[in-house]
């Protein structure tokens, strides 16, 4: 019963996904050329500092909720978990308003960090922060609503809040009115998505038994904090901290364009995976609170879904991304196309450590996540220290790559110490990724022949060798047809057809 919720609520969490996809592509179309080089690096620069701000405000209460809001639906406790958000909410609201002074009398200094003479780095970086909170609530509201599977009402509120955005996108970039525009127009999408999505927040508590025990203040920040540490090691590991080196040593302009590059082939990558983590989380922790036994299935299963979804991304972006920079978002970011091309290839074989470390947070490890990241992000920053100032955007690649290469190795030998019944399906992947590489081969077409005949000729070929690859690897069997059966995408029968 559990896992047809999850498979029901994946459904409209692609719906949402979609959306938001089709939203920040179109958005970075017009923006990107609206604000320029230099002037997107700032933004660039921006929103890299803001998701370790995210972090810290959070205090780990998104996945908090994950962990805790299924067991009230099992054990009841509606009253009390109420209280307890309501608790949670407050502190996060204060550790933001710290945050907002720093920034408030410090953005003098950053603006001499990231070396902008004009000085308006400080004053994005303020309003940023002011418009900040909303993002937040948004991600507490999300992670909630998917908990409880209500992802139907999740995707239409997140497919009016996105064509809000759109639109103001549109007319402020008519307008030249710069960054500070990008910034308060997602602000309005937030604040109208908030509006939407409270009132049946607080039907959802009222919904659960108010009796049962339910996790206090304490309860939650002993669990929830070591994520604060783990969220920020992850954005020195997994996000595109080297923005913030890049911007220090080398200029707005670089750290502009390793933030496209770095940004777009993890978009399209974490597209429907991320839709479905935090699903899958709930869905996984409320299995494992029955049966500890189940997490070996739950994770072999998240393996190869993660894959069928990644690999086929991976090859058509290896193929078609370096012709497509500068084709969608100008001249201007042609620097950025090769790295992109390759991007594909690193996060691709990051994904082979993300069922472990969900796992060992599903079993209230969290600390081992920690400990590895820890270790990772001290190994990153050296890289990144003393490769960036000598090779800019080619040293930035190479710490990135090298360290995701090691949280796979990392990751994996913990797990075999604490729960060595969880496999990786070795066979499987290995099977995906030759069946891809006809399709990637294509970019020794496109990186001579780039025209957008020759493009809209390619692509639609890349997808047929796909196909192909797929079927004479036998990569969709028995297991992968019931799997595929239960994703939430369109037309699931008629592409089982095809293989």
């Amino acid at each position: 019963m559990t896992m047809e919720r999850v498979g029901r609520a994946m459904s409209w969490s692609f719906v949402a996904r979609v959306a938001a996809f089709a939203v920040g592509l179109a958005a970075n179309i017009i923006i990107i050329p609206a604000l320029g080089k230099h002037d997107y690096g700032l933004y660039s620069e921006i929103r890299t500092i803001l998701q370790f701000v995210l972090v810290i405000v959070m205090l780990g209460v998104d996945v908090a909720i994950l962990k805790f809001a299924p067991m009230l639906r099992v054990n009841g406790g509606g009253e009390g978990f109420a209280r307890t958000f309501r608790r949670l909410v407050l502190l996060q609201v204060g550790v933001w308003l710290c945050v907002l002074a720093v920034s408030r009398f410090g953005g003098n200094l950053v603006s001499v960090f990231f070396r902008d003479p004009s000085g308006r780095f400080g004053f994005y970086l303020e309003i940023a922060v002011v418009c900040f909170i909303f993002e937040l609530m948004v991600l507490l509201l999300n992670n909630f609503f998917q908990s409880w599977y209500e992802t139907k009402r999740l995707a239409a509120v997140a497919v009016a809040g996105n064509a809000l955005y759109v639109v103001l996108i549109a007319v402020t970039m008519r307008l030249r009115l710069g960054v500070s525009a990008v910034i308060l127009s997602a602000a309005a999408m937030n604040f109208l998505i908030i509006a939407l999505l409270v009132p049946r927040a607080r039907g959802l508590f009222r919904s659960a038994s108010a009796a049962g025990a339910a996790p206090g203040v304490r309860e939650v920040l002993k669990f929830s904090l070591p994520f604060v540490v783990t969220g920020l090691l992850g954005q020195i590991v997994w996000r595109q901290s080297e923005v913030l080196f890049l911007g220090h040593f080398a200029g707005a302009e670089t750290a502009g364009f390793f933030r496209l590059a770095y940004v777009q082939p993890q978009m399209l990558l974490e597209f429907v995976p991320l839709t479905v983590w935090p699903i899958v989380m709930a869905g996984t922790s409320e299995l494992y609170s029955k049966d500890v036994s189940s997490l070996a299935r739950s994770i072999h299963v998240y393996f190869k879904l993660i894959f069928l979804l990644v690999v086929p991304v991976a090859a058509m972006g290896f193929a078609f991304s370096r012709p497509l920079v500068p084709l969608l978002y100008g001249a201007e970011m042609l620097p950025a196309a090769l790295l992109t091309q390759l991007f594909f290839v690193v996060f691709s074989y990051s994904f082979l450590y993300t069922p472990m470390s969900m796992a060992f947070y599903v079993m209230g490890k969290s600390w081992v996540n920690m400990l590895i990241f820890f270790s990772l992000a001290i190994i990153e920053v050296g890289l990144d220290l003393a490769l960036i100032p000598t090779y800019g955007m080619w040293g930035a690649l190479a710490s990135v790559s090298f360290v995701l290469l090691m949280a796979v190795v990392m990751f994996h030998l913990a797990m075999r110490r604490v729960r060595p019944d969880l496999k990786t399906p070795v066979g499987f992947i290995v099977r995906c990724s030759l069946a891809a590489v006809p399709t990637a081969a294509l970019s020794f077409v496109t990186s001579r022949w780039s025209s957008p005949a020759i493009l809209a000729a390619t692509i639609p070929a890349g997808i047929v060798l796909l196909v192909l690859g797929f079927r004479v690897m036998r990569v969709i069997g028995p297991e992968e047809k019931e799997l595929i059966r239960k994703l939430p995408i369109p037309a699931r029968e008629r592409l089982l057809a095809i293989f």
